[in-house]
């Protein structure tokens, strides 16, 4: 090879090289903002999609509550049960069938009616539960005769008109339960409380299965932002604000007065993370966590290719040297 081929071969490679820089650099930068965009998307859909399971849970929850205290407000006559155990009981038998009939029809797993026993003296509990040989009613209890109303499923609906609890064990159903309550009003006078549950094990089982890339994970809280559910069984109960030393509550601020969803970039131990959420008609809020650089995991296959692509830019252009040196030799005879 001569100094003037050597100069076109060198041209001819560096000529290329440049171009097969510039236009991988301009597919590498445009392939990270499509990535994280279609990333972000996902993020969304697997939130909104979710948020939505949930949301029907709770809506369903909420319309069978309204339903079963609506039987009890529009069919009692309180002056003639209140202290009539005899009457009250012919009421419960009479209307248990309208009972379980609504449960069923909404397909839920309970649904109970507990009157306040010092303010209907007759009355204690209606109370259906389904387990694996169908829809069973429970024994009933007088609330006033037991601790259950200083739970915050029975204080939260007297004193608010109706509550969502945080999940809590229900030893007489042995499972761990979220409740709705709501005030049962007669008269002017709060009777009692009627509600129904999410179960616990329901919910968790669906958003443990949720897959956020390698390590990801999904949080719900509620509109305290206590834990309803976490990945870490031993954050449920505690209040997301007050994780890793109150960090998160920053962001917990910035959800708040954010949007419907969003993302919140940070942190954590020089390990760049990603909050996402996405709110719920209830106040609940669903949140997802996982390393930032898992969005970008697929940047390293498109590496490799980018690099295969250099290498074969690299050899064509050797190879189209080769072509040209061979033609040049031919026009000045070289061939014999």
């Amino acid at each position: 090879m001569d100094y003037s081929s050597k100069k076109i071969y060198i041209m001819l490679l560096t000529v290329g090289m440049l171009c097969n820089l510039i236009i991988v650099l301009l597919f590498y930068f445009q392939s990270i903002t499509v990535i994280e965009k279609t990333s972000i998307e996902k993020l969304k859909n697997i939130l909104e999609s979710n948020a939505m399971m949930i949301e029907n849970n709770i809506e369903n929850t909420e319309l069978l509550s309204h339903e079963l205290i609506n039987i009890i407000t529009s069919t009692m006559n309180l002056k003639f049960v209140s202290d009539n155990t005899d009457a009250m009981n012919i009421y419960e038998d009479k209307i248990s069938p309208l009972f379980l009939n609504a449960i069923i029809n909404f397909k839920a797993k309970s649904g109970w009616v507990v009157f306040d026993t010092a303010v209907v003296p007759s009355a204690g509990t209606i109370s259906f539960t389904k387990n694996e040989n169908g829809y069973i009613r429970q024994p009933e209890y007088r609330i006033r005769e037991t601790e259950f109303y200083k739970d915050a499923w029975w204080v939260d609906a007297v004193d608010n008109g109706n509550s969502w609890s945080t999940p809590y064990y229900w030893e007489r159903w042995d499972a761990t339960i979220i409740s709705y309550s709501e005030q049962i009003v007669i008269n002017n006078k709060i009777i009692g409380v009627g509600g129904s549950d999410l179960f616990f094990e329901d919910i968790s089982n669906q958003l443990k299965s949720i897959k956020l890339y390698d390590t990801g994970y999904v949080t719900l809280v509620n509109s305290n932002f206590d834990i309803l559910f976490d990945n870490d069984e031993k954050n449920i109960g505690k209040n997301y604000k007050t994780l890793n030393n109150n960090q998160y509550a920053m962001y917990a601020k910035q959800i708040e007065n954010g949007g419907n969803f969003d993302i919140i970039e940070y942190k954590n131990n020089d390990e760049n993370k990603i909050v996402g959420y996405k709110k719920l008609a209830n106040g609940w809020v669903l949140l997802s966590s996982n390393k930032k650089q898992e969005i970008y995991a697929d940047l390293n296959k498109l590496n490799i290719i980018l690099l295969v692509v250099i290498m074969i830019m690299i050899v064509l252009s050797h190879v189209y040297y080769r072509i040209i040196r061979k033609n040049h030799y031919f026009k000045k005879g070289g061939l014999r």
